[in-house]
């Protein structure tokens, strides 16, 4: 079997295959395969989730290993992993499928005589206003293109990116691999306490005063390259966080915490939740703020979403301080 060339780095020009007049690999449906085998390292969760039989998927899967020339995954009867070539090829793998995605859509919707629609994903905990913001500035911007905002929790947002179900996601930043990104916000990190605990009466608490203090987190907007960034954070200022409990929101979040069940870290746009029972207080590290962005597949050329992304981060002045 002939090796194959893996491109390296996280950009990766479509245009130099066709230039390269490199030979067609596989089919569609092996690349469905593998991407949905890499998610669930189990094949027949894959199938399951493909609605097609094990042994098909395991038959797609080898056969784009023998076109490729190296294994994607390391499997035996107990477990299956990626191997190293299957790590580095599943991201791009995902991309070409959401290319095909968005070649299908914009075909049928120009066949149908329609507008072709914009769609874009954003986090719960990203602050409203900038969502309403940047709903308005594509719609006073894009003439017939319709667009579609959608809530969902971090991790679906990034899911769905790399999927071709969005074509941009607003959400906390850094954003996995195999994605662009450009800053637009960034908000100090403040720590939501009960109105009784001993430190609520501090005008700022450093993070080492919060050594044992058990944290309520809201897993909803900690995809893993986030809550990996956040925590990286966190250790750099000498502190590992006693995380206790995970919730879906913030208001179940900051519930939690006026009751007294631990503390809670937010930015600076959620003190809009600040009530009865609870106070805010900012921290005394200045390394310790979150940034929000918007995320996208880089080799979209597509004319509404550059136009889109450009006008957000000229809006926006890049990433200066929420006020």
């Amino acid at each position: 079997m002939n090796s194959l060339s893996t491109p390296t780095g996280d950009e990766f020009d479509f245009r130099a295959c066709v230039v390269a007049n490199a030979p067609p690999i596989g089919e569609l449906i092996w690349f469905h395969c593998a991407v949905a085998a890499a998610e669930e390292l189990h094949f027949t969760r894959a199938a399951s989730k493909l609605r097609m039989e094990q042994s098909a998927v395991s038959r797609h899967v080898q056969k784009l290993e023998y076109a490729l020339g190296y294994r994607l995954f390391e499997r035996d009867k107990r477990r299956v992993e990626l191997s190293e070539a299957g790590k580095a090829f599943i991201p791009y793998a995902r991309k070409c499928l959401a290319y095909a995605r968005f070649g299908i859509l914009r075909a049928q919707a120009i066949g149908r005589g329609e507008p072709s629609e914009f769609h874009v994903g954003y986090s719960p905990s990203v602050d409203v206003r900038l969502v309403v913001r940047a709903q308005a500035l594509f719609e006073s911007m894009a003439g017939r293109v319709g667009v579609n905002f959608r809530s969902m929790p971090g991790p679906h947002v990034v899911r769905s990116l790399l999927e071709g179900d969005l074509h941009a996601g607003l959400l906390t930043l850094p954003i996995e691999r195999g994605l662009t990104t450009a800053c637009l916000m960034r908000e100090k990190l403040f720590v939501a306490l009960p109105a009784t605990h001993r430190l609520s009466r501090r005008q700022r608490i450093s993070i080492a005063e919060l050594a044992e203090e058990p944290v309520i987190w809201s897993a909803q907007e900690a995809h893993p390259a986030f809550r990996e960034h956040l925590l990286g954070l966190f250790r750099k200022a000498g502190y590992i966080p006693n995380l206790s409990r995970d919730t879906l929101s913030v208001a179940e979040t900051l519930g939690l915490v006026r009751e007294g069940l631990g503390i809670a870290f937010v930015k600076t746009s959620d003190l809009r939740f600040l009530g009865k029972g609870l106070v805010f207080r900012p921290m005394t590290e200045a390394s310790l703020v979150v940034e929000t962005g918007i995320g996208y597949l880089g080799e979209n050329k597509w004319d509404p979403l550059q136009r889109f992304v450009r006008s957000l981060a000229s809006h926006f002045s890049g990433c200066a301080p929420a006020k």
